[in-house]
């Protein structure tokens, strides 16, 4: 009995983290995706970087639980005291980076540090805020990072056992062209871009885990990677408003 309590009061304890984290991570996605001309596929590879989750339900829920501390140890901490605590936190996360990172970075995070800290106080406020934040907002941010938001427009491929060919008047975000190589088997590729507009343009090689491949360039537009386990590798071509087309050619051997 004593056991449960103890867990339910921990629970309780945690929930308003969990809002100020899930409050605050929203509002970041929410700036950028306006600052980012509501471009979903950019911002939802954004917010697939383990980094930006880990800043704000770790290093903030950790901070925030250490101010806690610090004022039951210390009674004369005020309110104004412990949202300077929280400003505080927001800037040595950047102290590693050097004095400009703090200067520059630091301003949004103790920004979101302090967004953060109004969560956790709507959260003891009001009981529906606490579970659309501590909830809800996580759970559609992690349906927004994995889906796809690729815009394809008049799309034309051609396939064929060793090559690809797309010619297209839009395309804004990626297209993966799966590749199969045994283990210590190696793939000779080139990747050649036609672009029509002045829109951006790129492409890397994925593993099976979605772990980006290391590639050794053999010569101009053609690159090789080695392949480490069997399985299938994924060419993924990435397009940022794109007018054109690009051809993939690839061979695998010993």
């Amino acid at each position: 009995m004593f056991l449960q309590k103890n867990i339910l009061n921990a629970i309780s304890y945690v929930k308003p983290k969990l809002t100020g984290a899930g409050f605050s991570l929203f509002i970041f996605f929410t700036v950028f995706f306006i600052a980012a001309d509501f471009d979903l596929y950019g911002v939802s590879k954004d917010l697939n970087n383990p980094f930006l989750w880990s800043i704000f339900y770790g290093y903030g829920i950790i901070c925030s639980i250490f101010i806690d501390l610090l004022a039951v140890k210390i009674p004369k901490i005020t309110g104004t005291i412990k949202i300077a605590f929280y400003v505080l936190a927001g800037y040595l996360i950047f102290l590693p980076f050097g004095w400009m990172m703090v200067i520059v970075g630091g301003t949004v995070g103790a920004l979101c540090s302090l967004v953060f800290y109004f969560g956790t106080y709507m959260a003891r406020k009001n009981a529906f805020f606490k579970y659309i934040f501590a909830i809800c907002a996580p759970f559609i941010l992690c349906i927004i990072l994995n889906t796809d938001f690729t815009v394809k427009k008049d799309w034309r491929e051609w396939k064929r056992n060793s090559s690809y060919i797309a010619l297209f008047d839009y395309f804004h975000g990626e297209h993966a062209i799966p590749i199969y190589a045994e283990k210590g088997q190696t793939i000779t590729f080139s990747v050649k871009i036609q672009n029509n507009n002045g829109g951006g343009h790129g492409f890397h090689v994925l593993n099976k885990d979605g772990d980006v491949v290391a590639m050794k360039e053999v010569d101009e537009s053609t690159y090789q990677i080695k392949a480490a386990e069997k399985s299938i590798y994924h060419i993924i071509v990435t397009g940022d408003k794109l007018k054109g087309s690009f051809t993939v050619t690839w061979d695998v051997n010993e």
